[in-house]
């Protein structure tokens, strides 16, 4: 057998860029993937379901000097945790949460309950939410400390706060 340093250095060599392309293109491989959900992240978040702005409108009238949209969240459902899972959404996005607890019976809807006559306000937090068209049902009660009641029916897995 001849071994013949030369060839082993060649051996080596080749090996050793061969190990070299490999690293670089995997390399570039997941600096691809990373930028690609980048974008994709980008994209949803800008153009598909773009923030809402949880301050009152300028129009509106403050109560409690209050400058964000007070909400409460009420579960219909029998699945428990979901209007905490609602009041964390809600809270990463500037909604005040000041109230989350259980509705007395089953709706089949999500529901969005005007308060104060803020209609403006009550249709933010339904676009929060993710409902497309939503029926915002006014009912005034000065007793309550919110502008808007959200309760959660039945319908909840079609909620963003659930996808």
């Amino acid at each position: 057998m001849n071994y013949n340093i030369q060839n082993i250095r060649e051996k080596l060599q080749e090996k050793w860029e061969k190990l070299v392309k490999i690293g670089f293109n995997s390399i570039i491989t997941i600096l691809i993937i990373f930028v690609s959900i980048l974008f994709l992240s980008f994209t949803n978040r800008v153009l598909i379901t773009p923030p809402v702005n949880s301050s009152l409108e300028d129009n509106i009238e403050k109560i409690n000097n209050q400058e964000v949209i007070q909400v409460s969240i009420l579960n219909s459902t029998q699945i428990q945790g979901l209007a905490n899972k609602v009041r964390t959404f809600m809270r990463m996005r500037d909604f005040d949460v000041v109230e989350v607890g259980n509705f007395k019976e089953i709706q089949n809807t999500t529901q969005i309950i005007d308060r104060v006559g803020d209609y403006a306000s009550a249709k933010k937090v339904a676009k929060a939410l993710g409902i497309k068209n939503p029926i915002v049902v006014t009912q005034i009660d000065s007793t309550l400390y919110v502008r808007t009641t959200v309760i959660l029916g039945q319908d909840y897995p079609k909620l963003l706060p659930f996808n």
